[in-house]
């Protein structure tokens, strides 16, 4: 072998190792029978690679399955192994090319999202110690497509992750894989896996050998020709970004050409026929340094301006904000007041878990409330009121939500009658619905999309925060595909309905190697304004991740007070401007009645270009 052999190889096992797919499928059209329902192919094949939570999870939101996501595997499981002790189907080339790097002394570890009980019987059909490591779905925090299972996999052999293969059958399993900085070999089964960057495409394992995997890298499958140019949904390049590392380099009349040239781009690849988009944006105190000052030059692309710096604090309390500059939130106020924007703003319930629910819940406090925000609104001479009120659906307990429903429901059609008899307009923020149902999968029915619609003027849905307790995607293309097809099940008008994009990601820490001298850092906000400056500092080059339309850095971080020390892992995940064309896209396609930025200030002057371009608005001559 040459120098350049892997560190190690890591094998998927269901459709990679060996062909269980088929037994998953027959395993869940089974389940799902038991329950009076069908599991169609589509379905089947979407849950491919999904770690087993995810896949009970996805089974609970799109069947009559009426059982916990863990009892759900546990059934699948039982399915799946009674078929195996008929025999391992065993993928073609897969046990000889394992016998192979075996014999030349190249580390393999086993990764799978099945559970342990279910890969213990096809390991027993193998040589002893073939693999060096195993990893399974159940010793894992987070399933693929997150690169945990990989990076364990690699720490546990003691190798770096971007020295390693992958093999891989599945674009859930590829985006893992990727995602840990390794090379993939792909080997598509049930389902096709896209040629992008870092991953060489074989029609069976058959056609490759420990030979070929000591040629493979990232940076020789990113350089070479063995994929043909990655298009996005829309027909755009999706090769184009690697922008914030390139931006330095470049310098700033670059990066002003790339601006203009990713802004072109976007123009023409909106596809003909699909309607113009509304622009509303809400903003947010903490960014007025930023966003007070480039107001002037962005307010003509919004229709709806939402300070989002005040607080219901009490049945009639409503107030500013105690952190808020507020010279700059008056010279905000003031540009906004003189543009043909509408100002909306946003009122958040800033009250403990349960008060605002015992407000709404009783006739006389619901009304006084009613006033004091038709009171707020009228008294600041504003174009209407944006609601978001969270703390019922999030601190409240899902238990309190049948109750709650139709004090919701009676307070925004009372607040909507008093603002619409002031030509006052009354906008929602709310999270979304993913199905018509009530159920702990339909999302968060407690805020009765549908009846609140035949009153609002228009709903902004939050989809976002896709992950917020451990490090993964913001904002998916399937969460918000999802969340629109779902919230359009109950809402009749799709007009009325205004779509949340993100400007921003987080930064998250996955692993901590040492003894740290003191508290380190957990995890923080990136936006596509300061995204900039932290691949400055910390340096790296960011993947794009073509399933979730958002990409992904990896870097360490070290931690060191004399002899002590630690270094942690940090993986950053955000959505830049492309991400959010595509998502406004989405909308587009959807006939929604607009985006809603989160946030103003996030953004930096080529984003906003990118922003404008993707809404295409009216042309200069019509303007």
């Amino acid at each position: 072998m040459p120098r350049t052999r892997p560190a190690a190889v890591l094998w998927d096992m269901d459709g990679t190792l060996i062909d269980t797919e088929p037994y998953w499928m027959a395993s869940e059209r089974d389940l799902v029978a038991d329950f009076g329902g069908t599991w169609s192919e589509e379905h089947a094949r979407a849950i491919v690679g999904f770690d087993l939570l995810d896949a009970a999870r996805y089974i609970v939101a799109h069947s009559e399955v009426d059982l916990a996501p863990a009892a759900i595997v546990e059934r699948l499981l039982d399915g799946v192994i009674s078929r195996l002790a008929l025999g391992i189907p065993w993928r073609p080339g897969a046990r000889e090319l394992l016998e192979e790097l075996n014999k030349l002394e190249i580390p393999c570890a086993l990764v799978t999202m099945s559970w342990r009980r279910f890969v213990e019987p096809v390991l027993a059909q193998l040589p002893p110690h073939t693999f060096a490591a195993v990893i399974t779905g159940d010793e894992v925090t987070m399933g693929k497509p997150h690169p945990e299972p990989y990076l364990r996999a690699a720490e546990l052999l003691g190798v770096p992750a971007d020295r390693c293969v992958a093999i891989e059958d599945s674009p859930t399993g590829v985006a893992s894989a990727l995602a840990a900085q390794c090379a993939v070999v792909g080997v598509p089964n049930v389902r096709e896996i896209e040629d992008q960057p870092g991953v060489w495409i074989r029609d069976s394992l058959t056609q490759v050998s420990a030979q070929d995997l000591a040629g493979l890298s990232r940076d020789s499958l990113s350089r070479g020709s063995l994929n043909r140019d990655n298009l996005n949904r829309n027909g755009l390049r999706r090769d184009r970004p690697r922008r914030p590392p390139l931006l330095f380099a470049l310098g700033a009349l670059a990066v002003l050409a790339i601006g203009i040239g990713l802004a072109r781009e976007l123009n023409q690849g909106a596809p003909p026929g699909v309607p113009a988009i509304e622009l509303d944006v809400w903003a947010p105190y903490w960014t007025l340094n930023d966003s007070a000052p480039e107001l002037p030059g962005r307010i003509t692309q919004m229709r709806e301006v939402s300070p989002f710096w005040f607080r219901a604090l009490g049945v009639t309390s409503i107030q500013i904000d105690p952190n808020v500059n507020r010279r700059l939130a008056e010279e905000f106020m003031e540009v906004a007041r003189k543009s043909r924007a509408l100002l909306i703003p946003s009122v958040v319930d800033a009250m403990p878990a349960g008060q605002m629910a015992s407000i709404l819940a009783d006739p006389v406090t619901r009304s006084r409330h009613v006033n004091a925000l038709v009171e707020f609104t009228t008294e600041g001479n504003y174009d209407g009121l944006d609601i978001d009120y969270e703390q019922f659906a999030f601190a409240d307990g899902r238990a309190s939500w049948e109750t709650t429903r139709p004090n919701w429901v009676a307070f925004i059609t009372e607040l909507a009658a008093a603002l619409q008899e002031r030509d006052l307009i009354l906008v929602v923020s709310i999270p979304p619905v993913y199905d018509a149902g009530r159920t702990a999968a339909s999302g968060y029915w407690v805020y009765d999309h549908g009846a609140i619609a035949e009153v609002v003027d228009r709903i902004r849905l939050m989809v976002y925060d896709f992950s917020t307790s451990r490090a993964g995607p913001i904002a998916p293309f399937d969460f918000v595909q999802r969340s629109i097809d779902g919230t359009l099940s109950v809402v009749k008008d799709p007009s009325k309905l205004v779509l949340g994009i993100p400007a921003y990601g987080y930064n998250w820490p996955i692993s901590t190697t040492g003894v740290c001298p003191g508290p380190v850092e957990g995890r923080t906000t990136v936006t596509t304004r300061s995204i900039h400056d932290l691949l400055a500092r910390r340096g790296g080059t960011p993947e794009y991740q073509p399933l979730t339309g958002e990409w992904n850095l990896l870097y360490e971080l070290e931690y060191r007070e004399g002899d002590v020390s630690c270094v942690q892992t940090r993986q950053v995940i955000y959505v830049d401007g492309d991400g959010l064309a595509e998502r406004i896209m989405m909308a587009r396609e959807a006939g929604l009645g607009g985006v809603a930025l989160w946030a103003l200030g996030y953004e930096d002057d080529i984003v906003w270009d990118q922003i404008r371009s993707a809404l295409s608005t009216l042309s200069e001559e019509g303007q």
